[in-house]
C-alpha cells in the first residue's frame, strides 16, 4: 500500500466537503455543505496548507496545517475516511507532513488532541509526540462526564468527555 500526500487543487472539492462534513460528524458535530465550504475557504487561505491523503491512487482522507506564529508548523485536522482507518494510513500521512516540515526548516510540528480522544493519543504518542508544549484548560458551567484526572506540576486537573 502506498501512501501520498498532495496539495489540495479545487478539482477535488465535491469529494473534499463530504469528507469535511464526515470528519467534523466524528467531532460529534452537525455540519451543513455551507459549514464545510468555509472550512474549505479558511483551511487554503494564506497561513494554512490543505494536503489530500492518496492510497494507491486513490484519495481516502486530508490534514490541514497550519500557523500559530512563525510558520506553518501545525497539525491541525487529519481525517481518514472510516472504509481506509486501522491501515496506518494515518501514521505514514503524518510521518509524510513531519518529513515535509523538516524539509521547509522546521524541528518541531505541533498538535492539539482532546484527552478523551484515546485512539488519537495513542496514536499521536507511538508517533513520537510525547514533549508536553501546552495546556488548554476551560472552566464552563455545563455539567461534563468526568474521565479522569491528571497531575501536572502538583496541579490536579480533571479531564472529560467532549459534549455530546
Amino acid at each position: 500500500m502506498e501512501v501520498n500526500l498532495k496539495l489540495y487543487t479545487n478539482e477535488y472539492e465535491k469529494e473534499l466537503i463530504a469528507d469535511i462534513i464526515a470528519f467534523w460528524k466524528t467531532h460529534n458535530c452537525e455540519p451543513t455543505e455551507g459549514d464545510a465550504l468555509e472550512d474549505l475557504k479558511h483551511w487554503t487561505s494564506v497561513g494554512h496548507l490543505l494536503f489530500l491523503i492518496y492510497v494507491d491512487g486513490l484519495m481516502c482522507g486530508f490534514v490541514h496545517l497550519g500557523s500559530r506564529g512563525s510558520g506553518i508548523d501545525w497539525l491541525e485536522d487529519i481525517f481518514v475516511r472510516e472504509e481506509y482507518r486501522g491501515q496506518g494510513i494515518g501514521s505514514q500521512a503524518i510521518e509524510w507532513i513531519w518529513e515535509y516540515i523538516r524539509k521547509q526548516g522546521f524541528e518541531t510540528l505541533y498538535l492539539e488532541v482532546v484527552p478523551a480522544n484515546i485512539e488519537a493519543l495513542r496514536l499521536y504518542h507511538k508517533l513520537g509526540f510525547t514533549n508536553l508544549n501546552t495546556l488548554t484548560l476551560n472552566r464552563s458551567i455545563k455539567k461534563k462526564e468526568v474521565m479522569g484526572e491528571e497531575t501536572i506540576q502538583g496541579f490536579t486537573f480533571k479531564t472529560y468527555r467532549p459534549n455530546k
